[in-house]
């Protein structure tokens, strides 16, 4: 009897004091962080960079001289040159033993002369032709006669001449500059009295060309024309008339 009693009060004390447990409130947790507690790292914000050209421009357009139409020179070029005017041949044959020797050195004088000339090239642009070519002087007195072909490039240019109205846009200048192979013989023994065969030539001038049927552009030109090398001194002075033949506009 006495051991049933006392089991009986042991489990009541263990039913009262789980019963009194289950009855206690459960601990409140703070949600706000303690002061103790270390700050969770900030969380970096990727920054857009400024667009530095909220507004871009279209592409550049061609600049206007390259894409212009030709207005009055264009395309493919030949050019003619016909001449007259006046000139003379000084110098020695091409002989080491005779250059710079006075009694071998011959003045042709003054003579009619002239130097025809054919080029091929085309406009480079509206204000500049460029060609090259070849041609043939002579110069003729009554004692002498000095041929010279000659070979040569050709440029022509034309310059803003936009207040003298149509007529200075035709306005232009002329320069030839290449080679020359001129002598000078006596008309009667046909013996070489200077040779300049090699020598330097260049030319250089002014035209106007306000002749224009169809695509050809004609009119006169004034020049000087000049030949010398360490054997020759070959000066002209040229008036002629040219005709240029372009394939545009």
């Amino acid at each position: 009897m006495k051991l049933t009693a006392a089991l009986s009060i042991t489990a009541a004390c263990l039913i009262a004091s789980a019963t009194a447990r289950a009855e206690q409130p459960a601990p409140v947790t703070s949600a706000e962080p303690k002061a103790s507690d270390p700050a969770p790292p900030a969380t970096a914000t990727e920054a857009t960079p400024p667009n530095p050209n909220p507004n871009p421009d279209p592409k550049d357009d061609p600049k206007a001289w390259e894409t212009a139409p030709a207005t009055h020179r264009g395309g493919f070029a030949i050019g003619l040159m016909f001449s007259g005017g006046v000139g003379a041949s000084n110098g020695y044959p091409a002989d080491a033993k005779k250059v710079g020797r006075y009694d071998y050195y011959t003045e042709s004088g003054l003579g009619f002369a002239g130097a025809p000339g054919l080029w091929l090239g085309g406009a480079l642009a509206d204000w500049l032709t460029f060609g090259v070519g070849g041609g043939f002087s002579t110069i003729l007195n009554g004692e002498t006669r000095s041929p010279a072909p000659f070979m040569f490039f050709h440029v022509d240019t034309y310059p803003p001449c936009s207040g003298w109205g149509d007529s200075g846009e035709n306005l232009g200048l002329m320069g030839d500059f290449g080679l020359g192979f001129p002598t000078t013989l006596d008309t009667e023994t046909e013996e070489t009295l200077i040779d300049g065969t090699g020598a330097s030539m260049i030319q250089g001038g002014v035209f106007w060309e306000g002749i224009q049927p169809w695509k050809l552009k004609m009119g006169p030109y004034l020049a000087a024309h000049y030949m010398f090398s360490d054997t020759i001194r070959r000066p002209t002075a040229l008036l002629g008339f040219r005709i240029s033949l372009y394939t545009a506009p």
